[in-house]
């Protein structure tokens, strides 16, 4: 059976931009390993909305603290961050953009996409930018652009909504493997750990725990 690796993320998402950082330079070490990845691009905001709360850019402390946590880690580990020309932005345009994509296009695209908006403070919120971004890196700007708004793409990011909540998915990024959910940038050792057999956590203790939670013991 074919090991996968299912990475869900945002490209309004900073802290996805922060996991791609690092994920990028896993892919070949992962493949190697005997993973297959697959790339599933969702819509935060109604990932979110799902679960009937607010997304942390709607609570002013909670965004400014994240913000700052994004610009201590990426001076940390030496990554270019900025922020995109526009902020928050409708990011449903890219990401069908990567669903409309070849398969063998999508790395390069995410990577793409990614970079232009949080290295480079690009606006990839709309048609006219992303078209200039793709033209200048050598892609088919004409042959996305003109996929990308069709039902069956907007379809396909539904669907990845769904599919990311049906994994327990409830933010991004998340990597889902073997039966093993990972939230977070911060999730790397852990993950890391995973993949390499080094997993390590009491079970029991969880196992008790999501399953009598609430705990009222007298």
């Amino acid at each position: 059976m074919e090991k996968k690796i299912e990475y869900y993320f945002d490209f309004l998402s900073p802290y996805s931009y922060l996991s791609w950082t690092w994920f990028r330079e896993e892919i070949q070490k992962l493949k190697d390993k005997g993973y297959a990845i697959e790339f599933i691009p969702v819509s935060l905001a109604q990932v979110i909305t799902s679960y009937e709360t607010k997304g942390p850019a709607e609570i002013e402390t909670k965004r400014n603290y994240l913000f700052k946590d994004c610009l201590r880690k990426s001076l940390k580990r030496g990554v270019p961050f900025v922020l995109p020309r526009n902020l928050p932005f409708n990011s449903l345009y890219v990401l069908r953009m990567i669903m409309a994509a070849d398969e063998s296009q999508k790395e390069s695209l995410i990577d793409l996409f990614f970079r232009a908006g949080w290295e480079f403070g690009k606006d990839i919120g709309d048609s006219d930018p992303l078209e200039e971004i793709l033209n200048e890196a050598g892609h088919p700007a004409s042959d996305l652009l003109e996929r990308v708004g069709s039902k069956e793409m907007r379809k396909a990011i539904k669907d990845n909504n769904q599919r990311a909540l049906a994994r327990g998915v409830f933010g991004v990024p998340s990597f889902y493997v073997e039966g093993e959910l990972f939230w977070g940038d911060d999730s790397k050792e852990f993950f890391c750990d995973f993949v390499n057999g080094k997993d390590k956590y009491n079970e029991d203790e969880y196992n008790y725990f999501a399953k009598n939670y609430p705990i009222m013991n007298s």
